[in-house]
């Protein structure tokens, strides 16, 4: 299957919470990856900001393709925080889109796979995102999870390509099953070691509804067949 091409955009110039808890031993990081990287994907800037701090709830086990880690939140500095609309109710994601980055895609859910990671999209929709169905729904309190792949099974760019490109203030909109979109403004874009992935910032309890849009990011380890690091947007609800 052909892979999506990457987006058009700046890129040409230059958990779990809301009533949700799992506990999972183990693990840390999305380790998903193609078997062999075409050149880096976009890395966020150097120096990124966190809004404010997460209150802890449950760490899940994220890995995959056979490799997980546990790891500690690193600390982080504060900056303002975008006016946060109030909570929807729950609705089941549908379709996402992230026009900094020409992403357009559909949203299916996924579970855990029988070692207790994310399962990650594959088959006919390689290409698309997913949505851990044990997270909050997009919109609802807490952190919803959604995930996807950085490349491709022939090398190719897939959904994610561009992700490490987003930005402070960009929009990330989700539309949901029952004819709403949940608009989100990102606050943070950070790229962590997946030996160092700090579960209770991506997956910890929060004050109101926002998002975690995850990928693999970094060098590609031919040896491992693995991206070494992790690219996670924060994002928090501005439009319900």
């Amino acid at each position: 299957m052909q892979t999506k091409q990457p987006g058009h955009g700046r890129r040409r110039a230059g958990l779990v919470a809301g009533g949700v808890g799992l506990l999972l031993a183990g693990g840390g990081t999305i380790t998903w990856a193609a078997t062999q990287q075409v050149g880096p994907p976009p890395a966020p800037p150097a120096a990124t900001t966190s809004t404010k701090g997460s209150t802890p709830s449950a760490t899940p086990s994220t890995s995959s393709g056979g490799s997980s880690t546990t790891t500690q939140s690193p600390s982080a500095t504060s900056s303002p925080s975008p006016s946060v609309a109030e909570a929807m109710p729950a609705s089941k994601p549908v379709a996402v889109r992230l026009p900094s980055i020409d992403l357009k895609s559909p949203v299916h859910p996924l579970g855990l796979n029988a070692q207790g990671g994310l399962k990650v999209p594959s088959g006919d929709r390689y290409d698309e995102v997913a949505w851990y169905d044990g997270s909050p729904s997009p919109g609802e309190d807490g952190p919803a999870v959604l995930e996807g792949h950085v490349t491709g099974s022939n090398h190719n760019p897939s959904v994610f390509f561009e992700l490490g490109d987003t930005r402070e203030g960009d929009r990330i909109e989700v539309d949901r099953k029952d004819g709403t979109t949940a608009t989100f403004e990102v606050t943070q874009v950070k790229e962590y070691p997946k030996a160092d992935f700090p579960q209770v910032d991506v997956y910890g309890a929060t004050e109101g509804p926002e998002l975690r849009v995850i990928t693999c990011g970094g060098t590609y380890d031919e040896n491992a067949r693995r991206h070494q690091d992790n690219i996670v947007v924060f994002a928090e609800l501005v439009k319900g």
